[in-house]
């Protein structure tokens, strides 16, 4: 992240724009209604008959439930943080359908527009379906609604994950075999870019590193909500605008889950973790001045630390930048990786 000059332990996307006026937020939600279609089930269910609209805040309830069990492995035990993500402060390009039968919504897929190095894309925050009705076409439907929705606001393109700052996976894990050939099928390729990295840590295992002292000379702190403003302004100038507003995601948990490192009012770095997903750390950056002095190394460990005070055994380390530096620090070892699956949009009319 940043320049050569900035020391990034994590990295991620830059360009994500401020918020817009309200009235293309209204824009971007009539576009997702007027994507919204209607869609036969298949496999022998030709009476029923399955609506794709645009969601609403009334979806709010039945999407975060279906999302829960419908997720894979623990990616819908955050309840807080899928809330956040799809319903949260910075969501005004933000988009979504939901499928439903019989009154009761069985299939759900969020996206995001961007505009990143000069160009609009669109993002894939997530997509679901209820176990019974999956491999009859809602799936499909409702990435071809986001899709429609993306065109629609000028997107050249869409991705299947990475949206930060707010994202639920920096990509598809490289191990899901179902969704990478839903994704294929739906018309999503790999670019020619590496994977991004999730390294993993056992907490318990390595917990003589993990609490290992911080320097006695090294002032650190937690994050507190007072001081979000002049944080936000520092992040920002520093390391950028995606950066900065995912950081700024730690002031919404509680306690804040963000450490700082500050001498002479001047911030020399911070760790944050649970911006997204509880459980997942990053970002983290420290400063070029406060190198050889284990800046970095401490927000980790008091990051981490917070996990083992709360019972949590293991955690992942985000869109990994510096391996070495995380596994020599805290024993992490390669964990999941994620492909940016993306597909070109076809040009509004």
């Amino acid at each position: 992240m940043g320049g050569p000059a900035r020391r990034a332990r994590c990295r991620g996307p830059e360009g994500v724009p401020s918020r817009r006026p309200r009235g293309r937020e209204r824009r971007v939600r009539h576009l997702a209604a007027c994507a919204a279609h209607r869609l036969r089930g298949s496999r022998g269910r030709t009476s029923v008959v399955t609506a794709v609209r645009a969601a609403t805040e009334d979806d709010r309830a039945g999407v975060l439930d279906l999302l829960r069990a419908a997720l894979p492995q623990d990616a819908g035990d955050d309840a807080e943080g899928l809330e956040r993500l799809l319903w949260g402060d910075e969501v005004a390009r933000d988009f979504g359908v939901v499928a439903e039968r019989d009154d009761r919504i069985v299939g759900a897929a969020f996206a995001t527009v961007a505009d990143r190095d000069g160009t609009l894309r669109a993002y894939v925050k997530v997509v679901a379906v209820d176990g019974p009705q999956r491999r009859s076409g809602v799936g499909g439907a409702l990435l071809s609604a986001l899709e429609k929705t993306a065109a629609d606001t000028g997107a050249v393109a869409i991705q299947a994950g990475g949206s930060a700052p707010a994202y639920w996976w920096p990509g598809v894990d490289t191990a899901d075999a179902d969704a990478l050939a839903f994704f294929g099928a739906c018309g999503y390729a790999a670019p020619d870019a590496e994977p991004a990295p999730n390294l993993d840590v056992d907490l318990v295992a390595h917990e003589n590193l993990v609490r290992r002292a911080a320097p006695p000379d090294l002032p650190m702190r937690r994050l507190t909500v007072e001081e979000a403003p002049a944080f936000e302004a520092w992040m920002r100038s520093t390391w950028g605008d995606t950066w900065a507003a995912e950081a700024g995601a730690a002031l919404q948990r509680d306690p804040v889950s963000c450490f700082v490192s500050e001498e002479d009012g001047d911030y020399l770095g911070f760790a944050a973790y649970d911006t997204n997903r509880a459980g997942w750390f990053g970002p983290m950056g420290s400063s070029p001045e406060s190198r050889g002095r284990g800046v970095g190394a401490a927000l980790l460990r008091a990051c981490l630390t917070d996990y083992l005070d709360a019972g949590r055994t293991t955690c992942e380390i985000a869109w990994v930048g510096p391996v070495d530096f995380y596994a020599r620090t805290v024993g992490a070892v390669p964990g999941r990786t994620f492909v940016a699956l993306a597909k070109p949009l076809p040009a509004a009319r």
